[in-house]
């Protein structure tokens, strides 16, 4: 199991605007979600469209990191679709400054009441498209039961055909069974591991629950990775620049999300 290392600089004061990727953005930080994208790449060799995101426990940066992804596959071209699966304690909408359109989203679709091409949002920087989004919509009582449902399966078959990548964010897997679920219908698994925070037992409870499903993991991002700590122990270390590819980032629920991205209403039907 392959791990992607994202990384941290101590002391470094946290914006809202370093959560989440932009033109502006710090140069360490971006080329550590660059880093991160050559990764998946060679990890799924183009043959695993359907990645899913997910954590061992909450507030480890999961949806910030699938946001990030999707921004990252974006810049080289790729057609994406991020899936907020959290209908729990859905935020990729907040984190972006979005309304979460209550009644159309994903959970909607899934329940037969809304046609996808109503729900799908496309996110625009000025006027550049980045990535296309299908919210949760309203919050379901049975949220497993519907990410499980045949009527998903072919849900994210479909949508595949017309997307380079589908990333779906979804509950922590040892807290609900959501992830494990929905992971039977994704070509593999990234599981997001915020350093000092998950305990070592809670991390192998997340892949033993994962793997229990016969989920793909295709490896782990260690997230907040504190390059300094690294720095103490092995003089030797490689990195260029003043950072060494060392950059402070926080997120979590609750925290204020970036202002610089801007819903659409551009998109082309899909056709089902």
């Amino acid at each position: 199991m392959s791990v992607f290392n994202l990384f941290n600089k101590r002391n470094k004061k946290i914006t809202s605007e370093d959560t989440i990727l932009s033109p502006t953005a710090p140069f360490a930080f971006s080329e550590a979600y660059k880093m991160l994208r050559t990764n998946i790449k060679f990890a799924t060799m183009n043959k695993h469209k359907k990645l899913l995101i997910t954590s061992s426990v909450p507030n480890e940066g999961k949806s910030t990191v699938a946001i990030n992804i999707a921004i990252s596959l974006a810049e080289t071209g790729a057609k994406v679709l991020v899936i907020d699966c959290d209908m729990r304690n859905p935020s990729i909408h907040k984190y972006i400054r979005v309304r979460n359109l209550r009644g159309a989203g994903l959970s909607s679709v899934l329940a037969g009441s809304a046609d996808v091409n109503d729900c799908i949002i496309t996110y625009k920087r000025g006027d550049e498209a980045i990535f296309d989004l299908l919210p949760v919509g309203s919050i379901p009582p049975n949220p497993a039961e519907l990410l499980g449902s045949a009527t998903m399966k072919d849900l994210l078959d479909m949508l595949s055909e017309h997307y380079d990548y589908i990333i779906c964010d979804t509950p922590p897997v040892t807290v609900v069974s959501d992830a494990a679920i929905l992971s039977r219908y994704c070509d593999g698994v990234l599981l997001v591991i915020k350093q000092k925070f998950s305990t070592k037992q809670q991390v192998q409870e997340a892949k033993q629950n994962l793997e229990s499903v016969g989920a793909t993991i295709l490896g782990t991002i260690l997230n907040q990775y504190n390059i300094a700590d690294d720095r103490k122990k092995n003089s030797g270390h490689y990195g260029y620049g003043k950072d060494k590819y060392g950059y402070g980032y926080g997120y979590g629920y609750g925290q204020q999300p970036d202002t610089t991205m801007q819903q659409s209403t551009r998109r082309e039907r899909i056709k089902q």
